[in-house]
């Protein structure tokens, strides 16, 4: 069977997440390793962003779902010679960049994104310099009402 709406959504994110490299005028290279739902990282696998789909509201309209997804986006680095506060509104901007820029459609499927909530995390290991940024999404959109895979 294809995937649903919020499959095919998640997934072209994932694929935009890609893209996140210094190459493409980012401040840190966390496309290089992407995840979905992991809860541990490996300190090897650095710089590293993991992709967290979360709970969405549903609103009926005119015989569709209104459908609006939670993404979180976790962003891990190291911290090397810089400064922990620096690097972590660094790799918060480029999540916000990367992921609201309107110049590159993700994917028609979608209504709109907004970001929501965000910030610096705490240092992830301070025994191995680890520092990270964590970023929230609302993204809206429709679903034919009993059909998750059609729009």
């Amino acid at each position: 069977m294809s995937a649903t709406i919020r499959e095919q959504i998640i997934a072209a994110y994932v694929t935009r997440l890609e893209s996140w490299t210094t190459a493409n005028g980012y401040n840190h290279n966390c496309g290089a390793k992407v995840q979905r739902a992991v809860q541990h990282v490996e300190f090897k696998d650095l710089p590293v962003c993991v992709l967290f789909p979360q709970s969405e509201a549903v609103e009926q309209r005119y015989n569709q779902n209104l459908c609006e997804m939670t993404i979180k986006i976790e962003a891990i680095a190291t911290l090397g010679t810089g400064n922990a506060s620096e690097i972590q509104e660094e790799l918060l901007g480029d999540i916000i960049r990367i992921m609201t820029d309107q110049t590159v459609s993700v994917t028609a499927l979608i209504e709109d994104i907004v970001y929501t909530n965000g910030g610096g995390a705490e240092l992830i290991n301070p025994e191995e310099q680890t520092v990270g940024a964590v970023a929230e999404f609302k993204i809206k959109y429709f679903t034919i009402i009993g059909d998750p895979y059609s729009q």
